[in-house]
Parts: structure tokens; sequence; C-alpha cells
């Protein structure tokens, strides 16, 4: 009886972690990543595929800022926008993210002083978010400077870009510990 229960379990547990490699591939979900802020752009964060759909965690001070870089060898329609977990907003600061092309001008800046707010239910957390803005990208480099502002506390934010919502099978143990630093604010 014990060994049929064994096999039971094992049965399930390889059913359910098949089905989950398969369905590996589309997440519904931003891939989640921890910027390690502050970041100097000597030592951005690199967003190796801007199509892919990013969420990029980070905690900074007014007068830090995190820097990130991303390239594409082809003309992309990448969306982007800024957030800040509804339960932080006690604290006055607020992100401000500007992308500038490969000449150093700016093309695009998120902010949130016209907030909406938006229920992220892989993550169970509320945001309130900058509306998600669409960039178009000629083949070159780009980068995207996010810093706080208002505040003399530090303060966490997510910086989204992308849209192809996908991970690999090796990705899923990583995202889940991320969803827990997430949720419990631990960046």
């Amino acid at each position: 009886m014990a060994r049929r229960i064994v096999i039971v379990v094992i049965v399930c547990f390889a059913v359910f972690f098949v089905g989950g490699v398969l369905s590996a591939g589309r997440a519904c979900a931003h891939d989640p990543r921890f910027a390690c802020s502050p970041r100097p752009p000597s030592h951005p964060v690199v967003v190796a595929d801007p199509t892919k759909s990013w969420a990029f965690y980070g905690d900074l001070a007014s007068g830090q800022e995190d820097d990130y870089t991303f390239a594409t060898a082809r003309a992309i329609r990448v969306p982007f926008n800024i957030l800040l977990d509804r339960r932080d907003t006690a604290n006055p600061a607020r992100p401000r993210v500007v992308v500038s092309d490969q000449r150093g001008r700016p093309i695009a800046t998120a902010d949130l002083r016209h907030p909406v707010t938006f229920f992220e239910p892989f993550s169970r957390v509320t945001y309130l978010s900058s509306p998600v803005q669409t960039l178009d990208l000629s083949p070159g480099t780009y980068r995207a400077i996010v810093t706080m502002s208002d505040g003399s506390q530090p303060q966490r934010y997510a910086f989204a870009i992308g849209a192809n919502e996908r991970f690999s099978p090796f990705e899923i143990p990583y995202v889940f510990g991320a969803l827990y630093r997430i949720h419990e604010r631990r960046f």
C-alpha cells in the first residue's frame, strides 16, 4: 500500500513538473530581475533582449541612479513604464526614467505624475504605474536612467520594459524566489 502511494506521488509530481516545463515558454508576466542599486554608468544593468518582458527592481535614494543599457540590431517597438508598489506610497520619493538614444539625446520619459493603479496577479502586488509608452527603436544602443525625486528616504521601484512574456524552464526556480522577494519587498 505504501509503495502505491509513493508511486502515485511520484507520477503526480512528474506530471506537474513536465506540464510546468512545457508551459514555461509563455508566462503572462514580466521576468523579474534586481538592479542591485545604485548602478552607475560604468556598471549598468544590461537588458539582454529588450523585446522580452522584464521588470527590474531597484531601491534608490535622492541623488542616486540606476543605469540600464540595451541594444537592438533591427527596428523594434518596445513598451516601457515605471512602477511603485502601492504599499510604499507613504514615502514621498518617486521614480523617474529617461530613455536616451545612442547620441545621448532623451527620446522618452516616464514618471508617476499621472499614475494608474495596476494589480499584478503573478506577484500579488498592486502598483502605481506610469502610463505605458512605446519606444520605436532603430538599430543601435540605448540607455535608460532611473532616478528618485522628492524624498530624503530611499524608495523601491520597478522599471518594466519589453512585451514578450516568456521564461525558459531553467528560469522557473529563480522566478519563484524572485516573486517571494518582490512580495516581501526584500530588494
